[in-house]
This record gives structure tokens, C-alpha cells and sequence, in this order.
């Protein structure tokens, strides 16, 4: 026992702490875990009675980055004066950083705490034994910093060269001298692209997932640690479709430094996170061309472009993934009064009657918002433009749907096919390990025989579900390849057709146009747009807006001025009738009821038809005349009775002195008296037989 070791060390617990870096470590550096362990030994020869050994730590670094709960309670133990020595292998093992060191030798110089390894014993209250301590714990961080310098500058010349030294996408493989080559299987290879077609066709990660989920096709999963020669087929999440689109070493590029890690002080600690994107360019290292890719380099650009309109935030500038909102102009429509992107709201009796808004009002000056303008209206007039202008490439367009429509299934009957191709594979395969094994080892037959019977399951379930694929859809028939050409013909019948997607409208809107700047004029009321398009051309649009306390459901000022005017010779019932024969409409679309007609009176003022013992209707005169209401209308057509109407199907108006005249009176009564009058031509009086001289 050394002079530096007393009696009041004794008496107190001497602690062992043990810790190495990294997991590889605990696992295999076995012999040096074995001499931390030793030091309970080492401290029991050296006097001490009670050690206890401190191993949470094992598997964790000492850099000052990761927490470390097995240090923690060794200062504790130090802080209470619990602790009579501590023992370690080195001083790389209590700390790897100056500042977790000193603090520790910091509180055994005033807890009178030893500080011990195999090379001898150390008190910090001495000035030599401190200095000592000082230059280890020095020592110790240096030649971490130094085999890290070294390491990563090895690490990155390789990666210069263009050396892959982590583990390839799947549809890689990577050789024995660390390149990258493109997979032989030709599943995977199929698989592979039909991601990026099916997203070039939809333009959406989710969409993309969704479709791959629907038709129950899977997708090349990487089995870590194989180099990429084991791929398990699983059906694709969103996650798994967002990392394959925005990965480019599926461009054939070779690249080092896609994501940082960042260093923040929290509980006066620093703590480091990783996988922090950055941008493109200050990515450390990009080789274009370096592999066979699965796609172009401008491809993936336009992918990563996609992706990011996309990702739609309340505040940004993005316009956001197409979406089945019945909105059309949705990311298309700019403030032309502060700049910003218009949201969409919704209103109406139940929510559905969608509006766009800007806010900026409300966020620069704490009024109201900048505009507020309908939907219905400018979409209408977007929409009809647009047609108008793709008008021209419409047929094409139309047959080109038709060969993508017959693409798709190919492309899903070859998936098919291939995976077929491989079940019947991996059946044989293992209907060779099961003729292979020893029958009497039942233990591995067995297993070799479940795996041979899952296998032809597969077969069995991929064999029935290829024929129903390809006698799903035969191909485009005579009569629907001229029907698609119809449609083409016209695009405003193909746009408004029942089974168009809203969200393929909206991507043809956004693939024609840019962005739209809207704003108001006040008088006349009206939407000013401005339609940039894609091809850099600008176009101007006026459209109409309804007045304040004005809206687009209500009735016609025509169909009113007719309900004034026949108000004066009809009931409500009557100018209803009138009304649903002329072809007039509600504001909402409506035919006309009695009530209606009502309300619309009361809210113009239009007062109710009083009767007139002077003016008579058709059925009136027929009573008064004694005959029928034919004869009334023949008379009134042979313009023997005078009479009026305001339009057709109106009331005829007729004038109770008009009853009195001659010809009326003696055409009444001859029908009455069962004689037929003769009928004269309108506009030829009937002449006398005999005429005077």
C-alpha cells in the first residue's frame, strides 16, 4: 500500500469505472473490457475493503456529446464522499474531454478522493500528482481528435475517388472494390423504374403509395449488411416512396454530405443530432455520372422540384400537392395587393362553397382581409382559357391517354410476370434443399418443407392473379378508341365529364400556368386577373363581381321585371305557370312555385294582382258570354275580340266595354243559338252581299 492511500481512503468505497466507446467495442474488444473489470481486484490488494463497479456506461462515448448516467453517479458518489478512490484503465476511460475531466479531478481534490489506474496512485490536492492528472486527461483528448483527424481525412480521399463505402440503395449492388453496379435481377430493375414513371404520372409520393398498395404490388426492400444481393419484397410506405424519389444515386450521381449534424447547448451540455438535410449545393461531394443510373440527372432535378411544391405550408410560397378539393385555382392564385398566396376557404350553408382568401391585411395591419373573392366565377374563366388555348392538341392528347392507359397495364402484367418467374425460382429452389436433407433429421426437413410449401403458395396465388390481370382490360376497343377521340375533339365535354379527377385538373392547370394574380377593382365591381403562363406569356382577364349585398344566386333582373308586369293581370300560381313555360329559372336553378314567386314580390315590393271589374280574364268573358273558352280564343285569334297579352302563355287581358261590341255580341249569340259564324281571314272584314250605289 503506497503512502498515498490512509486510513480514512480505507474506509470509504473505492469505485471502478469501466466504459468503452462503441458497441463493436463491447462486443468483440473483449480482453481490454476483462482489464477494466481487474481493477476491483487491483483495489481489494491495494487495502480497500468495499469496491463497487460502475459499467452503465459501456457502449457509450466520452467525447462530452452522450449522455452518460454511469459518470453521473460517480461524481455523485465523489460529491457525497462516499468514494475513496477512483479506479479506471486510463484516463481516456473517465473522459475524453478536458471538461468532464477537470471537473472530476476538480471534486476529488475537495472530497480528498483518490484518483488510481495501473500505473499508480494519484491525489489531486498535490501539485505534481495534478499536473500529472492535467497532461492525461490533455493526452487523452488529443489522441482522440488525432485518430478521428486521421481516420475521417483517409475517409474522405477515399470518397473523392468515388469509393462507396456504406451500404447501396436497393437496385445496387457494391463490389469488392467498393463500386457500385446495377443489380442483374430484372424484377427489381423493373420495379425500380416503375416508381419513377408512376410518380411522373401522378406527381405525388402519396399517390404513388397509394396506388402501389391498391394494386397489391410490392417493392425491393435492402436487407442492411448484404452489400444489396438479399432484397425482401414488402408493399411500400410513404417513407420508403419519399426516400427512393429523393435519393440520386438512382440518377447514376455519387454523393457525400447530404445531411449535416448540428451542435446545440441544452441543460449545459452540448448535444449533436444528425441527418439535417442541406441543399443541394453544399452537398461536400457530387459525381455525376459515376454509375449506371435509373434515371436521368435533369429527371431527378424535376422530381426534387415536385417534392418540394408539395410540401404546402400556411405561411410559404409553395403551392401545395394536388388535392381533391373542388377549389381548382388552389396554389395558383397571388395577392396583387401584398404579394401573397391566396388560401381557400369555404362557406355556404354546410361548408362546401369554396373562396379565396388573403390574409395579409390581418398580418400587416390588423384589419381585414386584402381580397375575398368567389370561386365559382374564376375558375370558370381559368378553366375556359386554358381549354381554349390546349384546344389544338387535344386529339393527340386524347390517343396518347389511350396508349398510356394500355402502358399502365402492361407495366402491372409484367410486375407480375417477373414475380412469377421468381416464386417458381425460389420453389425450386427449395424443393432442392428438401430432396437434399437427411429425411431422418425431421427437425430440418421439416423447416425445409414449410419453406418449400410457402413457396408454392406463392406460385399459386401470382399464377391466378397474372391471367386475371391481363384479361382485365383487353386494350382500347373500336368503340372506345372513337370515343376518346371525341372527347379530344372537345375538351370542355372530356373536362366536365363525370369520371375527370379533380386532381388531374388541377396538375393540368398547374402545368400550364405558374401563378395568377388577382385583384379587385370597385367600380364597375369586377376581377382584374393576370395569367402567367408557363411559356412566359401573360394574359389579362376582367371579370364581373357581384355588388356588396349582391350574390350569384339571385334572380335575373328580366325574370323580375316579367313577375312586375304580370303581377298586374295574374296570381302567383299563374305567373309561376308562366314563367316554367318561358324557361325562366330560380336564382338557384329552381322552377318556379307560387311561394316563390311570392317571395320575390315581397322583396322587390311588387304588389299582388287586384281584381278590376274593368279588366276580365279569358275565363270571365266566357262566363259572361255564355260560351266556352275556345270560342273566346278563337275570337280573340280572328281579332274579332280585342284583347291583349304580355308574352306567350300569359293571361289574356280583356276590356269589360270591349263585350259590347256588335260583331262580339253576334258571333256569341249565333253560337249560342247553334250556328256556326263564318270564318274570315285576320285582317279582312266580312263584306255586305249588297251594296249600294
Amino acid at each position: 500500500m503506497t503512502e498515498k492511500i490512509r486510513p480514512t481512503h480505507l474506509e470509504r468505497t473505492a469505485y471502478v469505472y469501466v466504459r468503452q466507446s462503441t458497441g463493436d467495442q463491447v462486443r468483440h474488444h473483449q480482453e481490454g473490457q476483462q482489464r477494466q473489470y481487474a481493477l476491483a481486484e487491483h483495489a481489494q490488494r491495494l487495502g480497500f475493503r468495499r469496491t463497487q463497479v460502475i459499467d452503465d456506461d459501456l457502449g457509450r462515448s466520452g467525447s462530452g456529446h452522450q449522455e452518460r448516467p454511469g459518470f453521473a453517479r460517480l461524481l455523485a458518489a465523489v460529491c457525497d464522499g462516499a468514494a475513496g478512490a477512483v479506479f479506471a484503465l486510463e484516463a481516456s476511460r473517465l473522459a475524453r474531454n478536458n471538461r468532464d475531466w477537470h471537473h472530476l479531478v476538480d471534486l476529488c481534490a475537495l472530497t480528498d478522493t483518490l484518483l488510481a489506474d495501473y500505473d499508480g496512485i494519484y491525489d489531486p490536492r498535490q501539485l505534481n500528482d495534478r499536473l500529472l492528472l492535467g497532461l492525461k486527461g490533455t493526452m487523452s483528448e488529443f489522441e482522440v481528435g488525432l485518430l478521428k483527424q486521421r481516420a475521417h481525412a483517409v475517409r474522405i480521399e477515399m470518397i473523392r475517388r468515388g469509393a462507396v463505402l456504406w451500404d447501396v440503395p436497393a437496385g445496387y449492388v457494391r463490389s469488392e472494390d467498393h463500386e457500385i453496379e446495377m443489380i442483374a435481377d430484372r424484377q427489381v430493375q423493373d420495379a425500380i423504374r416503375g416508381v419513377f414513371a408512376k410518380f411522373g404520372e401522378l406527381g405525388s409520393a402519396r399517390q404513388v403509395t397509394i396506388w402501389y398498395r391498391e394494386e397489391q404490388i410490392p417493392l425491393p426492400h435492402l436487407t442492411p449488411g448484404t452489400r444489396g444481393h438479399e432484397i425482401a419484397w414488402k408493399l411500400p410506405s410513404i417513407g420508403r416512396v419519399r426516400q427512393m424519389l429523393k435519393n440520386p444515386c438512382y440518377a447514376g450521381a455519387f454523393v457525400y454530405g447530404r445531411t449535416a449534424s448540428r451542435t446545440v447547448m441544452r441543460e449545459e451540455r452540448p448535444r449533436r443530432s444528425h441527418g439535417h438535410h442541406a441543399p443541394l449545393g453544399q452537398w461536400q461531394i457530387l459525381i455525376r455520372d459515376h454509375h449506371p443510373g435509373y434515371i436521368s440527372w435533369d429527371e431527378y432535378l424535376r422530381n426534387q422540384g415536385t417534392l418540394e411544391a408539395n410540401l404546402a405550408r400556411a405561411a410559404g410560397e409553395r403551392s401545395g400537392a394536388a388535392k381533391s378539393g373542388p377549389a381548382l385555382l388552389a396554389g395558383l392564385l397571388r395577392c396583387g395587393r401584398c404579394g401573397r398566396k391566396l388560401q381557400v376557404v369555404y362557406s355556404g350553408t354546410e361548408g362546401r362553397v369554396p373562396r379565396y382568401s388573403c390574409a395579409g391585411g390581418r398580418v400587416q395591419r390588423g384589419t381585414g382581409a386584402c381580397l375575398n373573392v368567389g370561386s365559382l366565377r374564376l375558375d370558370d374563366a381559368v378553366v375556359a382559357r386554358v381549354l381554349e388555348a390546349v384546344q389544338p392538341v387535344g386529339i393527340e392528347a386524347a390517343l396518347e391517354a389511350g396508349e398510356q392507359e394500355a402502358q399502365r397495364d402492361d407495366e402491372k402484367r409484367r410486375a407480375l410476370e417477373l414475380a412469377l418467374e421468381k416464386a417458381r425460382y425460389q420453389a425450386g429452389r427449395a424443393q432442392r434443399q428438401y430432396d437434399a436433407a437427411d429425411p431422418e433429421n425431421r427437425l430440418v426437413a421439416g423447416e425445409l418443407e414449410t419453406r418449400w410449401n410457402h413457396a408454392l403458395q406463392t406460385v399459386a396465388d401470382l399464377e391466378a392473379r397474372v391471367p386475371a390481370a391481363t384479361a382485365q382490360r383487353p386494350g382500347l376497343q373500336p368503340g372506345e378508341r372513337e370515343r376518346l377521340i371525341e372527347l379530344g375533339a372537345d375538351l370542355h365535354q372530356l373536362w366536365s365529364h363525370p369520371a375527370a379527377p379533380v386532381t388531374l385538373k388541377k396538375r393540368i392547370l398547374r402545368t400550364v400556368l405558374t401563378e395568377i394574380v388577382v385583384d379587385v377593382a370597385a367600380d364597375p365591381p369586377r376581377n382584374l386577373l393576370w395569367l402567367h403562363w408557363s411559356g412566359g406569356v401573360h394574359t389579362q382577364l376582367s371579370l364581373p363581381r357581384n355588388r356588396p349585398g349582391q350574390h350569384g344566386r339571385a334572380v335575373s333582373g328580366e325574370a323580375v321585371e316579367l313577375i312586375r308586369e304580370l303581377a298586374r293581370v295574374g296570381n302567383d300560381q299563374t305567373i309561376a305557370s308562366v314563367l316554367n313555360r318561358l324557361g325562366y329559372r330560380t336564382g338557384h336553378g329552381l322552377t318556379w312555385r307560387a311561394s316563390r314567386v311570392a317571395g320575390v314580390r315581397n322583396y322587390h315590393g311588387i304588389p299582388p294582382c287586384e281584381p278590376s271589374p274593368d279588366r276580365l280574364t279569358l275565363e270571365r268573358v266566357a262566363e259572361i258570354l255564355q260560351v266556352s273558352n275556345t270560342v273566346v280564343r278563337r275570337l280573340i285569334k280572328d281579332e274579332v275580340l280585342p284583347a291583349r297579352q304580355l308574352v306567350s302563355y300569359a293571361p289574356w287581358v280583356i276590356r269589360r266595354e270591349d263585350l259590347a261590341l256588335p260583331a262580339v255580341q253576334a258571333a256569341a249569340q249565333a253560337v249560342r243559338d247553334g250556328h256556326n259564324r263564318p270564318r274570315t281571314a285576320p285582317g279582312h272584314p266580312e263584306l255586305p252581299l249588297e251594296s249600294s250605289t
